[in-house]
């Protein structure tokens, strides 16, 4: 049985929180959190990446709350931001499932403690690999990856900062990873 909250909000405490009232932003949260949490965790499954979309959640909710069209019903209107957050990174999951191989790890795999001399040798090699094949890529591949990866820029500053759309990252991103793949595969077998 799901727990739902007694009413909608007032239009009081939406206003309030729209205009940076922490206590009414925190009475919000305190109502639908659960809820949020919920359908993140059925869209995400259970763990840390359901956490997180839920804070981005909330985040989202209340850069927009001035937006917020109060002939909605608050509920639906914030769940519709969770919904889309997580169908976002449940696409972003697919497409990087598709580009890098998940591998099977037995128990034997697992990591030590701690590295020993021959992992850190085998670490720093592949690193000077990933950052010769990385250098070795034409700027306009290697400028997406790094500012995603390196400076964990999100799509929107990446696409602002090269003067493309949000999607054009994505696209960008896909072949300077495949690239990038295949530069790697051909260091190692020289």
């Amino acid at each position: 049985m799901r727990a739902r909250p007694q009413a909608e909000p007032s239009a009081e405490v939406v206003v309030r929180a729209a205009g940076g009232d922490r206590e009414a932003f925190a009475d919000l949260y305190g109502a639908y959190s659960e809820d949020v949490a919920r359908l993140c965790r059925r869209l995400l499954g259970a763990g840390a990446e359901a956490e997180d979309a839920r804070s981005e959640t909330f985040l989202r909710a209340g850069q927009a709350l001035a937006s917020y069209d109060r002939g909605r019903p608050f509920r639906r209107w914030l769940l519709a931001i969770a919904a889309h957050h997580c169908l976002d990174r449940l696409r972003r999951r697919q497409v990087e499932g598709r580009l890098f191989d998940a591998a099977e790890l037995s128990e034997l795999d697992l990591p030590l403690a701690g590295p020993t001399p021959l992992g850190l040798a085998l670490v720093r090699e592949r690193s000077e690999a990933l950052h010769t094949a990385l250098e070795a890529l034409p700027p306009a591949q290697r400028a997406p990856l790094v500012l995603r990866y390196f400076a964990e820029l999100p799509y929107d500053s990446i696409a602002e900062l090269l003067g493309v759309t949000s999607r054009d990252v994505g696209v960008l991103l896909y072949r300077a990873k495949a690239r990038l793949r295949k530069g790697m595969r051909e260091g190692e077998s020289t």
